[in-house]
Parts: structure tokens; C-alpha cells; sequence
């Protein structure tokens, strides 16, 4: 019996001391991956299989800037047209919105003042004429010694004086666009370039004087046009010459028309407190009319470099931004993050993320919710 006792004794404190040993050597052969995943989001490789990985990336801060703006002639390619001579409006070729070729009639005015140079150009023609006779008169005589020198080279001066005459009464007439011949006492205003009718203050019947500062015509080249945009003194420092833009327009809503600042303006406008940024784009489909509304979003360049992550890596919740980060091959932490801003699918980290860290891209939310 006593050894019965003993040997179950035996067997007992053997079980025990296994037993012991086997814990211990559990705790002390804990793998230190579990250890380090504590408080982590873990995932199967089926999970993981759903979502991607993307780096963190140390870039220069991009932003985007609204103006309001509007459409307007590039007023390097606009002619207003005054009446040069004054009279009697009879006939307007044009209409608003018409193209017109450099050099066509755009209306046509009875001026007795065109028929006073058509009168002094007739008389010089005459004159030139009989200076022209004088001359090879002169110079016969001359040959026979009939003549001096002194009296054929009066004859020549006397015919240079009338050819000089007659030119500057045809290069008056040509610019007026009135007839060398006749005396009609005709007025053609002609276009001065090519390009589009914009402005008609010309009416048939209508009296026009040449002292009169208002412009009959105007007539621009729209193949480009200039958008002038408002840039509030707040947001001056953010603009820069170069900077490309994006415009839009309530008749175009669904079209883009790309451009950069050209210009910006040094004067301040008191009432708006607004200065003029200059936009040049082209227009040769002729979609953008002087004085339409445009919709100007400036894309702003920063020297600053913050850390970016795709937007779709952010994760709002209860009022803050998270990302998950990514730790092994199937943990993840998640951690609260400071958002700068977000433009196009990138978002800019004040806070909390640092580069070149790993973060779930496509799927964040969905190992988020995995915790």
C-alpha cells in the first residue's frame, strides 16, 4: 500500500512538474511578432487580397484658388474706328457680330469735305500735267540753247512741287477710301484689321462729325481673348504670373478652357478692393464672347512640402481624420492624423504621418471597420 502511495506521489508531482515546465516554456517562447501586435488590426490573406498599398510621399503643397472673372477683347487685337471726316451717314454694310476683312467698306458717308479733296486732287492732277509739258518743253529749248540751265531746272523744281502735291491729296484720298476719280464726295470707313464687328454706334441718315469722340465702330480679333479675373487683396500673395488656371462658363458648363495668368495688376481698385489678373486663351472655335461671366480656379504653386497620401487612404470619423498604417504582412494601425487640405485625389498631412510610411490606399475603410 506504501508503495502504491509512493508511486502515485510520484507520478503526480511528474505530471506537475511537465505540466510547469511546459507553461513556462510557453511564456518564454511567445512569439514577438504577437507581442509587437498588440492593439493592431490584423487581416487574412483573403483580406488582404481587397485592398491596395500606397506610400506616403513628401511633395510640394498644391491648392486651387476661386475667382470670378469675365470674357474680354485682347485689347492688343481691338480697333476702335473714328470718323475722320464729318457728313451724311448714307449706307452701313455691317452688323454686330459680323466678319470683315481688313480693308472692307463698313459704311459709306457723304462728306463734303472728301469732295474738297477730290476738287484739290483733280487740280493737281492738272497741274502735274502741265508741270510734266513745262518740263520737256524746257528741256528741248535746253538742247537747242534756246533755254539756260537756271530755267530748265525751275521748269524740274516747279514739276517736283506738283507730283508731291498730287501725291499727298491720292494718299489723303486713300486713306479716307475715296475715289481718285470723280467727285463723288464719298467717305468709305474701312475696317482696319480683320475680325468681328463688336461695337456698331452708326445709324443711315445719320449726321457724323469728326470732332466727335465717340467711335463708330469697333472691330476686334477674337481668335484670342483675354478673361480678366477678381483677386481679392487677401489672396494676393497666392497668385502668381504662370500660374495655370481652369475656366468654365454658364454657357459652357461641362467645358474646360485652359489657360495661365499673364498679367496681374498694380493698382487696387477702391470700391471692390479687387486687382485685375489677365488670362489670355485661345478662341479659335469662337465659343467665348466678350462680357460673358467666367468661373476662374487658379492652381496654385507652394513651396512648402507636406506629406500626401491618395484621398481615398483618409478615414473621418467622430470628427478626425485616421489612416490605417500599414506595420507587417497582415497588421495594421490606426492612426489619427492632422489634414492640411485636400486638392484633386491627393490630401496633405499637417500631422501624424511621416514619409515613406506604407498606408492602405483602396479598402482603408474596410480594414477600419475589421477591428
Amino acid at each position: 500500500m506504501n508503495k502504491l502511495k509512493l508511486l502515485s506521489y510520484l507520478l503526480l508531482s511528474t505530471a506537475i512538474i511537465i505540466s510547469y515546465s511546459s507553461c513556462k516554456n510557453e511564456k518564454k517562447d511567445e512569439p514577438q511578432e504577437e507581442k509587437a501586435e498588440k492593439g493592431l488590426i490584423k487581416l487574412t490573406p483573403g483580406q488582404m487580397a481587397s485592398i491596395t498599398i500606397d506610400t506616403a510621399k513628401l511633395e510640394a503643397e498644391e491648392a486651387e484658388l476661386s475667382l470670378i472673372g469675365e470674357v474680354s477683347f485682347d485689347e492688343d487685337k481691338i480697333e476702335k474706328v473714328f470718323p475722320l471726316v464729318g457728313g451724311n451717314v448714307i449706307k452701313v454694310n455691317v452688323t454686330l457680330g459680323d466678319f470683315v476683312k481688313k480693308g472692307a467698306v463698313l459704311a459709306v458717308i457723304k462728306s463734303p469735305d472728301i469732295g474738297e479733296v477730290q476738287s484739290q486732287y483733280n487740280v493737281a492732277l492738272n497741274n502735274l500735267e502741265v508741270a510734266q509739258k513745262n518740263v520737256d518743253i524746257a528741256n528741248e529749248l535746253y538742247k537747242t540753247n534756246v533755254n539756260s540751265q537756271v530755267q530748265l531746272m525751275s521748269a524740274q523744281n516747279e514739276f517736283k512741287r506738283a507730283t508731291s502735291e498730287a501725291n499727298k491729296l491720292k494718299q489723303a484720298l486713300s486713306i479716307y477710301g475715296a475715289s481718285e476719280k470723280g467727285g463723288d464726295a464719298v467717305y468709305n470707313v474701312l475696317a482696319p484689321i480683320e475680325g468681328y464687328v463688336v461695337e456698331k454706334n452708326i445709324n443711315e441718315n445719320m449726321q457724323v462729325r469728326s470732332d466727335n469722340n465717340a467711335n463708330l465702330f469697333t472691330v476686334s480679333a477674337l481668335n484670342t481673348i483675354w478673361v480678366l479675373a477678381d483677386v481679392y487683396e487677401s489672396d494676393l500673395s497666392k497668385v502668381k504670373v504662370n500660374d495655370d488656371v481652369d475656366i468654365t462658363t454658364i454657357a459652357y458648363p461641362d467645358k474646360v478652357f485652359k489657360g495661365t495668368i499673364k498679367r496681374i495688376g498694380n493698382v487696387l481698385d477702391p470700391q471692390s478692393k479687387v486687382v485685375k489678373a489677365r488670362i489670355e486663351l485661345d478662341n479659335s472655335e469662337g465659343l467665348l464672347k466678350p462680357e460673358m461671366f467666367a468661373s476662374v480656379k487658379v492652381h496654385l504653386k507652394q513651396t512648402d512640402k507636406l506629406v500626401t497620401v491618395k484621398s481615398n487612404a483618409i478615414i473621418f470619423s467622430n470628427g478626425n481624420n485616421y489612416v490605417m498604417v500599414y506595420k507587417n504582412k497582415t497588421s495594421f494601425e490606426k492612426r489619427q492624423v492632422i489634414v492640411e487640405h485636400s486638392y484633386k485625389n491627393k490630401t496633405y498631412i499637417k500631422i501624424g504621418l511621416f514619409e515613406k510610411e506604407l498606408v492602405v490606399g483602396n479598402g482603408s475603410l474596410y480594414v477600419a471597420n475589421a477591428e
